[in-house]
């Protein structure tokens, strides 16, 4: 039987919609209800309106879309997105992300209906992300700053995501996000040191820097594994004969959460890394140092020392705090931020050794499916498009060795 409503008028511009639905299991009248505003200056004009959107409302009934979900706030249901879809699909790392952003989100739609969300609302919310000013400072007297680009698209995907899965448990009849162009993000070539300035910082390291941090430094550089990658290194992941690592697990951490360990991103980041042979050898020089801390600790704290190491499964890490538990991921920043300028050397990140180690591969001639396997990307694709300047770069040397052997050929024909 099909739906029946009626429209009435509660206010100057608001209207109450109700539509019959029939009876329940205990012979209970079953109303559907919606109040809208139009903008009509008659009376006539506005019920017109008011009957328009009724239809619409009996529309929605049919295809089993109206329901009280759709009433929720953007807000209630970035709650309810987040129990029941991203804790079962997402890592601990993306929650906390998504949280961060959903609060610039949440100011400025969320305490909007869902089902009132138009692409206007969205293209005036990425126009105010684009403005100078939305992002805090970072020092106290700092001029205003712009978003990136690049976190203006995150805030335009995350509202995407939501909305989208929204239309897919019936709750909204279509994503307002996806008929919204979304904002282009212009990739800029990764800044890294040249040789040179590279040769400066390996010579201030062997000089000044502890056992730990050399091998920390060389080891990122020479195999290119990640921050978490590294900290979630344990002595049982070093073939020291084979002068291999296996790379299984990262070490991470989230204020609220502490310290923890988690698989690999993707399934190809788990893998097994050669390191060249003196990296090795300033790693057997780290654990000697371990050692000699485990033992001036007097020994295992399972043994009545202070070393809360190898009886964990979770500890005995290559890279340790001072009585063996896991490092705090953060102090590979915060140390080289501060040897950076304390040695007046040009600012690195632990991402910049990646970098670096990218670079030297594909400039080296390295191809492309053995470089992606190294950094431990899901698909060489991946690395296609994060080194694309690179690898215009070196197939424009590859004319140069091609010329080169072409008059190579032509001087010996003569």
């Amino acid at each position: 039987m099909a739906s029946t409503g009626s429209v009435q008028q509660t206010g100057k511009n608001s209207w109450k919609l109700t539509v019959s639905g029939g009876f329940d299991g205990g012979g209970n009248r079953i109303r559907h209800t919606q109040t809208v505003r139009v903008s009509g200056t008659t009376e006539e004009a506005q019920r017109k309106q008011a009957e328009y959107e009724l239809s619409l409302f009996i529309a929605d009934i049919a295809k089993g879309q109206a329901t009280k979900s759709g009433k929720m706030t953007l807000a209630q249901f970035f709650d309810f997105w987040e129990e029941n879809h991203a804790q079962k699909h997402h890592e601990k790392k993306t929650i906390a992300r998504n949280k961060q952003l959903f609060e610039r989100i949440k100011s400025a739609l969320g305490a909007k209906r869902l089902d009132r969300i138009t692409p206007k609302d969205i293209l005036s919310f990425i126009k105010n992300l684009e403005e100078l000013g939305i992002r805090k400072p970072r020092k106290k007297d700092s001029p205003p700053e712009c978003l990136s680009p690049e976190t203006v698209r995150k805030h335009y995907v995350l509202l995407h995501t939501l909305l989208g899965q929204a239309v897919k448990w019936d709750m909204l009849p279509s994503n307002p996000v996806a008929k919204v162009e979304r904002p282009k993000v212009k990739r800029t070539p990764k800044q890294i040191p040249d040789e040179k300035a590279l040769g400066t910082f390996l010579k201030a390291l062997d000089q000044h820097a502890n056992i730990e941090h050399q091998a920390l430094c060389y080891l990122a550089l020479s195999t290119g594994l990640r921050r978490g990658e590294l900290y979630g290194l344990q002595w049982k992941h070093l073939d020291f004969d084979n002068n291999t690592i296996l790379v299984e697990q990262t070490g991470n951490y989230l204020p609220g959460e502490g310290k923890f360990t988690k698989t690999p991103k993707n399934e190809s980041s788990n893998r097994v890394v050669t390191t060249p042979p003196s990296v090795m050898a300033l790693l057997k020089q780290l654990k000697k140092t371990q050692t000699a801390q485990r033992l001036k600790l007097g020994g295992l704290a399972t043994q009545g020392g202070k070393w809360a190491g190898a009886e964990n499964p979770d500890n005995d890490r290559v890279l340790t705090a001072w009585n063996g538990a896991p490092q705090h991921p953060d102090n590979f920043n915060s140390w080289l931020a501060g040897f950076c300028e304390r040695h007046s050397l040009p600012h690195l990140s632990p991402h910049s050794f990646r970098h670096l180690a990218a670079t030297y591969m594909i400039t080296g001639g390295t191809d492309l499916r053995t470089v992606a396997g190294k950094l431990g990307h899901s698909s060489s694709v991946t690395t296609q498009i994060v080194y694309s300047h690179l690898l215009k770069s070196a197939e424009k040397e590859t004319a140069n060795l091609l010329d080169n052997v072409i008059q190579k050929a032509k001087n010996a024909g003569e």
